[in-house]
């Protein structure tokens, strides 16, 4: 009787799964890759729009989503007055693909709303409704890039565990990276499902680069059972400065700095 039943399980789960697949079959899905932080201040804003950039030079639709709640400022690195923005659905006003406009290399940006305390301060409910609403953009475009607030805050807990790709970004200072093993950490206790993946900014050279981002893989590794994929560093760089200045976005304003080539080498990577 035990061995029918087992049987009878596995036929089901097949059957199931089957089901799945035909259903699947033909479909785009959109890969979520969530950038994010433990400490603010580490360049994750600035990483997240050239990277979404530099995935457009690569061919692939991309939509860079501003969920830095209540502080978003996609928008203003880039000099851009979008007339809507989240907080407008949230409110029920417009919907998502109403507020969305266009950036740098037709990058579709979706901006979050600066200095609006409400977007600080989002019930359950609300965040359950911007994540409802991300959903009906799934297939639109082959990657959505969320760049989130810093920290262990639960609006950034709740796109990290939507993600099919959690990035962190630190910088080689000890607090930066004590805080970034803090949200993995936290992340991996919430469960997540995503892979995670580390970029270490703002390094001096190459070899601290691969050091810094080697040493914390190995923590993460041993201590919380983690697997972490280095996909790579970016250098300290002048041309940052300059292009954030200049309201543009770095791969454009200097594409041939050191930076900028270390941005569109993770690029790669995530392809």
């Amino acid at each position: 009787m035990k061995d029918q039943a087992e049987k009878l399980r596995n036929m089901a789960q097949s059957i199931k799964s089957r089901i799945e697949s035909d259903m699947l079959k033909g479909l785009k899905r959109t890969r979520v890759l969530v950038i994010t932080s433990g400490k603010g201040g580490v360049g994750k804003t600035n990483i997240a729009l050239n990277l979404s950039i530099a995935l457009r030079e690569l061919g692939k639709g991309v939509i860079l989503l501003d969920a830095d709640m209540g502080l978003a400022n996609v928008d203003i690195i880039l000099g851009l007055v979008p007339k809507y923005n989240l907080y407008h659905v949230i409110r029920r006003e417009k919907e998502l693909k109403d507020i969305i406009i266009t950036g740098p290399k037709g990058i579709q940006i979706v901006p979050g709303g600066s200095g609006i305390f409400q977007m600080a301060n989002l019930s359950e409910y609300e965040l359950k409704q911007v994540v409802s609403e991300l959903g009906k953009l799934d297939g639109e475009s082959e990657y959505m890039i969320v760049d989130t607030g810093a920290g262990i805050a639960h609006n950034v807990l709740s796109f990290a565990l939507m993600a099919d790709d959690i990035i962190v970004v630190t910088t080689p200072e000890p607090t930066s990276l004590t805080d970034a093993y803090g949200i993995i950490k936290t992340a991996a206790s919430r469960e997540a499902r995503g892979k995670y993946h580390l970029i270490v900014n703002r390094v001096n050279s190459e070899s601290q680069g691969i050091l810094v981002g080697q040493k914390l893989k190995s923590v993460c590794e041993r201590f919380l059972g983690v697997e972490i994929n280095v996909l790579g560093f970016v250098l300290e760089d002048r041309a940052v400065h300059g292009a954030v200045m200049k309201q543009e976005a770095l791969v454009e304003n200097a594409p041939n700095s050191g930076a900028a080539k270390n941005i569109r080498g993770i690029a790669l990577r995530l392809c």
